[in-house]
């Protein structure tokens, strides 16, 4: 599998929870400036990926994803709010993962919560994931 390929197909289990209403690819910095409700809640898939060659027959890919949604101005309660909701997404994206790579293993999953993550008040969950899969060639 390509990273190309494994990317859409997160994109694509994203996108098939209810809450996800956007995905997008990029570096943090470029996350949109936008209060608007048709781009979050989202998942946020950062570059860059790191490969880790581990033999001759397998890689890891480790990804970063992000799922945010933006929360009041200054009201820790509805951020503690949609970082939990948020949580609960990562967590039911983790498993629609875990039920559709049946050819992917799933090393390692570490998260963090995020606070303020822009200027758009965004909140949420970043999950490092690391897939070990077959060398192409």
């Amino acid at each position: 599998m390509t990273i190309y390929e494994l990317i859409t197909e997160i994109q694509d289990l994203a996108l098939d929870n209810d809450q996800i209403v956007a995905t997008h690819i990029g570096n943090t910095f470029d996350i949109a400036t936008s209060k608007s409700s048709e781009k979050y809640p989202a998942m946020w898939l950062e570059l860059p990926i790191l490969t880790d060659y581990i033999d001759r027959r397998k890689k890891t890919h480790t990804l970063a994803l992000n799922t945010l949604s933006l929360a009041k101005s200054d009201d820790i309660q509805d951020q503690m709010l949609k970082t939990s909701d948020m949580e609960v997404v990562m967590d039911e994206i983790l498993q629609a993962i875990d039920d559709n790579f049946t050819t992917i293993g799933i090393s390692n999953l570490t998260s963090v919560t995020l606070r303020n993550f822009s200027d758009d008040d965004l909140v949420g969950v970043r999950c490092d994931v690391t897939f070990t899969i077959g060398r192409e060639c």
